[in-house]
């Protein structure tokens, strides 16, 4: 959702750059929700290096909250693929996912910020990452044999199998990227408007509040997702 008042776009513009997008490559570049995009990686950076940089035996602090999110994601991501060396092939991934979409969907809760989210144009780009990463791992485990998967068991049938798969595979798509995409930006939309007409104290908050458990739902649905596609390639069954 485009703010009415962003604080990083103030700032570009104030330097004579194109930051409320345009037609050329700087501006696109450099357009809100990349900037805020840009925004959570440096974040993102920063906490794993504030973590790692003075790591203790018995951990506390950044270096604790991190050790939790990495240890808990490894053990669900193993769990749910069946073995380790299964699920080091894309435990970087989707922790990755998980955390930058975590720190990009808590953003829009600032005032003067936005949840890069909440644009379609990020949450199709890791969507897209995640779609080309578990069909290449079920090529990868079973070979070609892999494409028997969208045909179905029984022969005569393929044809129409292959036309449910492909449809069934292309909504994969469409909701992976669309749920996280929509739900951010109806927060915004929603505070957006609570901010103009009922003012900026106590109205917003209950959303507020509520935004705080949606961002977590849907950065952990983005996660649960991808392992499951990917989990589901690697499987014995094809």
């Amino acid at each position: 959702m485009e703010h009415p008042l962003l604080f990083l776009p103030i700032i570009l513009s104030a330097l004579g750059l194109p930051a409320y997008g345009g037609d050329s490559a700087l501006a696109q570049i450099l357009a809100p929700h990349m900037q805020y995009s840009y925004l959570a990686m440096a974040i993102c950076l920063l906490i794993a290096k504030a973590a790692t940089s003075k790591m203790r035996l018995i951990p506390k602090g950044v270096q604790n909250v991190m050790e939790m999110y990495v240890g808990g994601l490894e053990d669900f991501v193993i769990e749910q693929v069946g073995g380790r060396d299964k699920a080091m092939i894309i435990y970087p991934m989707v922790a990755t996912f998980g955390f930058l979409i975590l720190i990009s969907n808590y953003m829009g809760l600032i005032p003067g910020f936005m949840s890069p989210t909440a644009n379609l144009n990020v949450t199709l780009g890791c969507t897209l990452i995640a779609i080309v990463t578990y069909h290449a791992l079920g090529i990868r485990f079973h070979g070609w044999k892999y494409i028997k998967h969208f045909m179905g068991p029984i022969k005569v049938m393929a044809p129409f199998f292959l036309i449910v798969e492909t449809f069934s595979h292309a909504g994969r798509i469409a909701s992976l990227s669309i749920r996280l995409f929509g739900n951010m930006m109806s927060k915004e939309m929603l505070l957006g408007l609570l901010f103009t007409m009922a003012g900026p104290y106590l109205a917003p908050l209950p959303i507020m509040l509520l935004g705080v458990l949606v961002c977590l739902l849907q950065a952990f649905i983005f996660v649960v997702l991808p392992v499951t596609y990917c989990a589901e390639a690697m499987g014995d069954a094809h």
